[in-house]
């Protein structure tokens, strides 16, 4: 059963005169290694973990969130000595909270859940291959659910990091592994945005069965409202009541209708949000946000920059054919009769096979329908961007202007910066990387496919001066707790079509640690294709971000005539950038 909480804690009038404080101190703690100090509002974040058994930290990007927490646990640990944590964190980040604990802390037993573990051929003993290997027993290697499983029977460390993959499959093995009293915390909580989600549903049930639930996340909000509610669902249930009250409350609706399968279907749309005061009120007892201004004033400030670019004529004529929908049909049509023709001829096709050529077939009949580029929205936007970030992006004919001025920019302007590169495809890095090796520029990358290690290898390269490492390429994969500091550019080749994954993308440069008074944004935009369209929904969805939370990146997609260059979404986004775009 869940509990539902008070709208305001007891000692809340405590809290808020804490949030004022610029001298609130911590007694030493013997698990914090000596050296390790706090800075005044990180002192008051801890305080605030320690004082409330649920919360949400969001404090902006860059600003110490891991250490407030690793902080907090070391001092729950000399109070209960038998408190666990569980770190649910985005795959790229497990490595490097494990680093985070090792850097700050002493005495504390940390375990990372690994793709692959190991068992001694005996049965008596496991581990990690390497411990495995070094320990000169004949042993078994470990894989998928049988790994983890292992992990989660096996390991009793104080503190095991994981990834949200788990929480969706594993939920009950995490909250069996760590007992009967443990805390947790799900660093980039906005994971857990749609209640809809296996990742929502497995969270809850860890939730419901800890001690202390905090959520951390820059981005509480990263386009609506209703984000929110479904994240303070999990951390504080009840606090805003059914979602029906909450709908009434905070959101304008308007009854609309859609053609979906042939079908005219009505749904009631959210056009506005409305009490936002209310809502801030609601949600701040249980809230800590410290914006980057408020307390780190050395950290860089933001310059945004627009590379407005004219497609070459071939490359504005494939538009086109994308705007029409022509181009989604001809690429449809042709993977269709491509893999038709060799499943025909193969007598004794595999059931994957089979279920490969119904899936192909219905798209393809549904793609010569005159709602067939409505059905596909997402696939139609991708084609879109595709094509203006250059033809050969999308396996056709045809040179890039855009990849023409990428060259350009770092040719004649960027060759001495540390930049970071950011593209929605991680398909089209290999011609960036190209382009880059004929101008003799270093670079590393992170994508979706590389391990949690790997990826952590190549931040500390790109980090590490001596290495001559100029570029760091990543996507939506890269844009959420990862260090990259030394950067003093941020090349946005396409732009997240999500404010959040922006400011999350922003925030992995604009970090304590950084040398500079400046942070360079640099969007490219190809002049009338979606690029545009992007842009302008960014600015909107910036000023509900504000109105809720304040200005949380400030100087982003904020474009001055004086600094102009000449030259993954959910449901929600999709629909209104498709609208944008195809009108």
């Amino acid at each position: 059963m869940t509990t539902s909480f008070a709208s305001k804690p007891s000692n809340f009038d405590f809290l808020k005169q804490l949030r004022a404080s610029k001298t609130a101190t911590l007694k030493p703690c013997a698990m914090l290694k000596p050296g390790v100090s706090l800075r005044y509002y990180q002192v008051v974040g801890c305080l605030h973990l320690l004082c409330l058994a649920r919360m949400v930290l969001g404090d902006a990007v860059g600003l110490g969130k891991t250490l407030q927490v690793i902080a907090a646990y070391a001092y729950m640990l000399l109070k209960d000595p038998m408190m666990k944590l569980l770190v649910v964190t985005p795959k790229s980040a497990m490595f490097q909270w494990a680093q985070e604990f090792d850097k700050f802390t002493t005495g504390i037993s940390v375990h990372v859940l690994l793709d692959k573990y190991a068992v001694s051929k005996d049965g008596m003993t496991y581990g990690s291959v390497d411990e495995l290997k070094a320990s000169g027993k004949p042993y078994r290697t470990l894989a998928n659910f049988e790994a983890r499983k292992a992990q989660y029977d096996h390991v009793q460390a104080q503190v095991f990091i994981t990834g949200y993959f788990s929480v969706q499959e594993d939920y009950e093995f995490l909250i069996a592994n760590r007992g009967l009293k443990f805390a947790v915390a799900f660093d980039e909580i906005q994971a857990c945005k749609n209640d809809r989600t296996k990742t929502h549903f497995g969270a809850e049930k860890i939730a419901q069965s800890a001690t202390r639930v905090y959520g951390m996340s820059a981005t509480l909000i990263k386009n609506r409202l209703e984000e929110a509610y479904n994240i303070y669902k999990l951390v504080v249930p009840g606090l805003f009541g059914s979602k029906q009250k909450f709908y009434q409350q905070y959101t304008i609706r308007k009854k609309k209708s859609i053609f979906r399968k042939g079908k005219k279907r009505y749904f009631n749309e959210i056009v506005g949000y409305v009490n936002l005061d209310d809502f801030r009120d609601k949600i701040d007892p249980y809230f800590l946000i410290r914006r980057t201004r408020e307390v780190a004033a050395e950290l860089p400030r933001l310059i945004s920059k627009r590379v407005d670019i004219e497609m070459f004529p071939e490359q504005h004529n494939l538009y086109k054919m994308a705007l029409s929908g022509e181009l989604y049909r001809k690429v449809i049509k042709q993977r269709y009769f491509e893999f038709k023709e060799k499943f025909d001829a193969n007598p004794t096709p595999t059931e994957k096979e089979r279920e490969t050529m119904t899936k192909l077939a219905t798209q393809y009949d549904v793609s010569m329908t005159a709602m067939g580029l409505q059905d596909s929205k997402i696939a139609a936007l991708t084609f879109c961007q595709l094509v203006s970030n250059g033809p050969a992006w999308i396996r056709e004919e045809g040179d890039s202007a855009k990849e023409a001025e990428f060259k350009r920019l770092f040719d004649d302007e960027l060759r001495d910066d540390k930049v970071i590169v950011f593209t929605r495809f991680k398909s089209g890095i290999v011609r960036l990387q190209g382009i880059l090796d004929a101008l003799e520029i270093k670079h590393v990358k992170i994508d979706g496919d590389m391990g949690a290690k790997e990826r952590l290898d190549a931040q500390n390269a790109f980090q590490d001066v001596s290495q001559g490492i100029s570029v760091m390429f990543i996507t939506a994969a890269g844009s959420a707790a990862i260090n990259l500091q030394s950067a003093n550019v941020i090349l946005f080749y396409d732009t997240p079509w999500s404010y959040g994954d922006l400011y999350q993308t922003i925030g992995r440069a604009q970090r304590i640690g950084s040398i500079y008074e400046h942070i360079c944004l640099i969007h490219m935009v190809c002049r009338g294709t979606i690029d545009e369209h992007v842009i302008k929904i960014l600015d909107g969805k910036k000023h509900l971000i504000n109105d809720v939370m304040g200005d949380i990146a400030e100087g982003a997609i904020e474009f001055k005539n004086e600094a102009m260059f000449s030259g993954t979404a959910s449901e929600d986004e999709v629909d209104e950038l498709f609208s944008s775009v195809f009108g």
